[in-house]
């Protein structure tokens, strides 16, 4: 694919399609977008486009479908006594929810054939021997990410959030938009459609504050991610030859690598969409300052958190059949207890859809419902853990406790990070066992010819470099805005710090010959 961090994107493609979208008249501006998004798509997933298009044409369809069945309910029901509007109300409810839910099962078909088929396949031959044959699926560029805003829109629609759109070509440009199809973030329509189809005029200031985050942005993923990755690719692909403090490094890095580079990405798209005027939705905010799970996916993927809280955990918590569940609970459990009954169902379908949106694998799986237990432990055990602080004179508010609950968070992050990373669940096991094995302090020092692919500039590199990702962290979380800082800074000191921020890019970027190739990450989902 035609990577968001390479020259040829930025000179080539965005530099291109950027020029002709402040040159051209705000009406032709989303055509402009639609163009050179499917150009892109079409370049990346060399050729794969026909799913994305039949996924835009089903909701496209099935959101107009709804609409006219809304219309023509409010035109029947004018002159009709109070009982009869409300049985034609059901009537056309029915209707909706038929229509919506085959919109929905249409669009999740074309995922799970092209995504799961031969998860499938396996898993009927591992436990049934049936001997199935494999397919040779592709799998489309940025399906999991598309599938998903389609199916947001399409309820949306249903639940009157919006009316939906009739041009079926914005509705491509929606979901083919060329800044998150591949990795995201979850754009809601109306809070992304709206900005693609109504683009504001070219504005000096948008420019420079989407620069400066691009600029961070490749910091993060060039210089720190790329870097890392060269160490993590090593050790995860030899993992047998490799114990101890070895395997505790890379799995650190992997953990470093996966959020400078997806964060690192989501900042170049969210400033290359603000040179345009536009505002993406915030997809990370410092998720390693995190006290708990919960909170941790509040600030890491955010928007795939807010997708499946208002799309699976709302529906399933909030529905009649556990409500009453919760009801019938207070009869026999205290009421924070039986509170849980619908939160703990609903949560376990949560993380289970959140674990095989990431891959077609059981250690996929595995990985959401690693992280639904530890949860349930925590919510099951908040009274018995509160008695014991009040007992032992714990202060739960103190900053010495905040701190052990952050880095409590960063350990079975990581844990789960390992469990992502490895090819199979038996080597996340084994992997996590030879961490307690007798370190070798010798195998990884720089200069060892140990064969890890970092010498003792990278090693230098990459502390200096968290080191500054972590400064920023916190004074972000201070709530100190640090572009609205620079921005009232003289014009020569901006330019100065610019222009030194573009040099330690290119200086110390993991990139040339002396390191591989590294894909983005999540452009495989």
């Amino acid at each position: 694919m035609i990577s968001y961090t390479s020259f040829a994107f930025f000179i080539l493609f965005f530099g291109i399609t950027y020029l002709l979208y402040v040159l051209c008249p705000t009406k032709a501006k989303w055509a402009v977008l639609l163009v050179g998004s499917y150009v892109f798509y079409i370049f990346s997933s060399k050729g794969h486009v026909l799913t994305l298009i039949a996924a835009t044409l089903i909701v496209w369809g099935a959101g107009l479908w709804i609409d006219k069945l809304d219309d023509t309910f409010k035109q029947k029901r004018k002159g009709l006594e109070r009982a009869e509007k409300k049985a034609l109300k059901a009537k056309y409810s029915r209707y909706k929810t038929c229509v919506l839910w085959a919109g929905l099962i249409l669009t999740f078909a074309l995922l799970i054939t092209c995504k799961y088929t031969n998860f499938f396949v396996d898993t009927i031959n591992g436990i049934f021997g049936a001997g199935l044959a494999k397919t040779s699926i592709v799998q489309p560029l940025g399906i999991s990410f598309y599938t998903m805003m389609a199916a947001s829109y399409l309820i949306d629609i249903h639940s009157g959030k919006y009316k939906a759109q009739k041009n079926p070509f914005r509705v491509g440009l929606y979901l083919a938009f060329f800044l998150t199809i591949v990795e995201g973030p979850f754009a809601r329509y109306d809070q992304f459609g709206t900005q693609l189809n109504n683009p504001k005029r070219f504005k000096a200031s948008d420019f420079v504050y989407g620069a400066q985050r691009v600029v961070w942005g490749l910091f993060k993923k060039v210089v720190i991610a790329d870097r890392a990755a060269e160490y993590v690719d090593i050790v995860f692909d030899n993992s047998n030859k490799y114990s101890g403090i070895v395997v505790l490094v890379a799995i650190l890095f992997y953990t470093l690598q996966l959020y400078c580079e997806f964060s690192g990405v989501m900042d170049i798209v969210s400033g290359l969409a603000e040179t345009m005027g536009m505002n993406l939705p915030e997809n990370f905010r410092r998720p390693f300052f995190a006290k708990g799970i919960n909170e941790f996916w509040q600030r890491w993927h955010i928007t795939l958190g807010a997708w499946l809280r208002d799309y699976i955990f709302y529906p399933i918590s909030f529905s009649k059949t556990f409500m009453n569940a919760s009801k019938k609970a207070r009869s026999k459990f205290s009421p924070y207890y039986a509170n849980l009954v619908p939160t703990a169902v609903a949560l376990f379908f949560v993380w289970f859809a959140n674990g095989f949106w990431h891959g077609a694998g059981w250690k996929y799986i595995v990985y959401g419902l690693y992280y639904y237990v530890l949860m349930m432990i925590g919510l099951f055990m908040e009274p018995l853990f509160r008695k014991i602080c009040d007992k032992t004179k714990i202060n739960r508010t103190k900053k010495a406790f905040g701190i052990f609950q952050m880095l409590r968070t960063f350990i079975i992050v990581n844990i789960g990070m390992l469990i992502f990373r490895a090819d199979t669940l038996c080597q996340a096991w084994s992997m996590l066992c030879s961490v307690f094995e007798k370190p070798n302090f010798d195998v990884i020092r720089p200069g060892a010819h140990n064969g890890l692919g970092l010498d003792l500039y990278d090693y230098l590199i990459l502390l200096l470099g968290t080191f500054i990702v972590f400064v920023v962290g916190v004074i972000q979380e201070k709530g100190i805005d640090i572009r609205a800082k620079i921005a009232k800074l003289p014009f020569i000191v901006k330019f100065v710090l610019f222009m030194a921020a573009i040099m330690i890019v290119i200086i110390f970027g993991a990139y040339g010959e002396s390191y591989g190739k590294v894909d983005l990450i999540y452009a495989n989902f």
